[in-house]
Formats: structure tokens, sequence, C-alpha cells
């Protein structure tokens, strides 16, 4: 039952891991109808892990931003190049505004966006009218377990605004971490069409040995802590190769690879962090599905 008087007072609790998250993207929310979502949201479940996360890499939030906006980016660009109107697909949608960004930047060109989670759907649409009612009713927030694919199939068919003739923009972001390869594929492959009209945009943590000896330590010790507080014992892990063979499985062609280099680049006009691939341990991947 969700907290209605929280709801009331104008804020929404974020469980932990969702508030860590959203709280080291705060500056990426600054403007527009996600800073007024934002401003909804309750995170201070999230304060005890943001202090240890900080104590391994005080500079973390720098990742989740390069993370997010690449997203966001690339989704923009895929929306924008779309023939017609498209569709949007959030899997596992979380507490993220995303859906009101892609709507701010080209409204003329979504007829639909769809949202799906486990739970917490009821109060995200409620927030979502409460803070742009135009946008909102554009936007479907739909709960569903996407491990259950002919379940989530079944629950965006019940939206009665997806149309599987229309071009889809699916976003798989945060997840690919918690799943096992053949549920992300699987969830996937709802969305493939014969001639590959579809794009997929999702992020996934790299295998150790694809990150140099001093930077290990970080993505370790970040998922030591997420590990412990959320009772995860494995994190998924995929080299290009192995990502590639996972979408490959759902239907996708034509992947493209995105390291953090290049993503924190393109956010900020220069490396930092990141001088090179090697110094990133998360990568951003794109295909036609």
């Amino acid at each position: 039952m969700p907290d209605l008087s929280r709801e009331m007072a104008g804020s929404l609790e974020l469980e932990p891991t969702a508030a860590l998250v959203m709280a080291w993207a705060k500056d990426l929310y600054r403007e527009g109808s996600a800073s007024l979502f934002y401003s909804r949201l309750d995170l201070s479940a999230g304060r005890q892990m943001k202090r240890e996360c900080d104590s391994v890499c005080p500079w973390y939030p720098e990742v989740m931003m390069n993370r997010k906006w690449f997203i966001r980016h690339l989704a923009l660009e895929a929306v924008s190049g779309a023939c017609g109107h498209c569709q949007v697909v959030i899997l596992a949608a979380g507490k993220s505004p995303l859906a009101l960004e892609l709507l701010d930047g080209h409204p003329e060109k979504i007829a639909a966006v769809i949202e799906i989670d486990i739970a917490g759907m009821e109060e995200k649409q409620r927030i979502y009218a409460a803070v742009s009612p135009r946008a909102a009713k554009r936007i479907r927030c739909v709960q569903a377990d996407i491990s259950d694919r002919e379940g989530t199939g079944g629950a965006i068919a019940a939206t009665g605004t997806y149309d599987p003739r229309r071009t889809t923009l699916v976003v798989f972001e945060g997840i690919s971490y918690y799943l096992p390869p053949e549920v992300s594929s699987g969830v996937l492959s709802l969305f493939a069409t014969e001639d590959r009209q579809n794009t997929v945009i999702l992020d996934s943590l790299l295998p150790c040995r694809f990150v140099k000896d001093d930077r290990r330590y970080i993505s370790r010790g970040i998922w030591g802590i997420i590990h412990r507080d959320c009772k995860f014992q494995n994190t998924v892990t995929y080299s290009p190769d192995e990502m590639e063979a996972m979408l490959f499985s759902a239907g996708c062609g034509k992947v493209c690879h995105h390291a953090m280099d290049k993503m924190e680049r393109l956010r900020t006009g220069k490396n930092r962090f990141f001088p090179t691939a090697e110094h990133g341990w998360i990568r951003i991947s794109a295909a036609r599905l």
C-alpha cells in the first residue's frame, strides 16, 4: 500500500539503491519537467549508502551522470531519427524521469511512452500527472515483472497504446547487472522486428579484465556496498562479445558499443576522469531490433 500521506506532502520515498542512483545524478535534473519530477523524490533512504560509496570514490556521480546523460542523448537521437511517430518502452523504469525528458525534447515525434516496473508505477503516474499533466497523458506506467516475458508482453498490450507496427525505442537502463542473459534477451525479443526498425539502448558492467588495474577497486567497492545492502549475490557482467551474443539472441543486429571516455567527452567537452576506454567499467550499447 503506498504511503498516501507522503505523496500528499509532495514527495515519494525511494528504496536505497534507487535513491543512491538519483542522488548521484541530481545535476542532470536542473530544468524542464524532469526537475519538477525530481523535486518530488525523497532520497533519504540512500544517504548511508552514498556516504559509504563516497569513501570508495568521491567522484562517482560523474559515472552516473555520464551514463544517464548518454542514454538520454542516444534516446533523443533515436526519437529524432524515427520515420514518423514513434513509441518508447522503458523497461525497469524505476523513478527516472526519462519519459519527461524525451517528451520535452521531441514532443511532436512521440506517440506514447510505456514504462514497466515491478512496483511503484501507480505512484509514479500520479506524480507525472501532478508535475506535467500534458505529458502524463502520453505516458502509461505499468506494473509487471520483466523476468516474466509473456506477462510483460500482456501488460504492455493491455495499455491500449502500444502499436507493434510503430517504430519503437526500447530503453533497458540499470537492469542488465541483475538479470541472467537469457532473461534480458527474452524480454527484449518482445520488440524484435523482421526489418529491425526498432532500437534498444542499454548499459552493462564490464568484466574486470577489460578495466585498468588501478581502477578495478572502484567498481568492486561500489558493487560490494550495493550487494550487501540489497542482498544481491552476483552482478552480471558482459564483455563486448557477450553483449553482442545476448542481443543477437534477442533478434538484434548492428550493435554499437560506447565506452565511458566517449560519454564523458561528449557530456563535458573533455576527459578528466576517463582518459581512455580502459579507465571505465560501464559500457552503453545500442542495437537495431
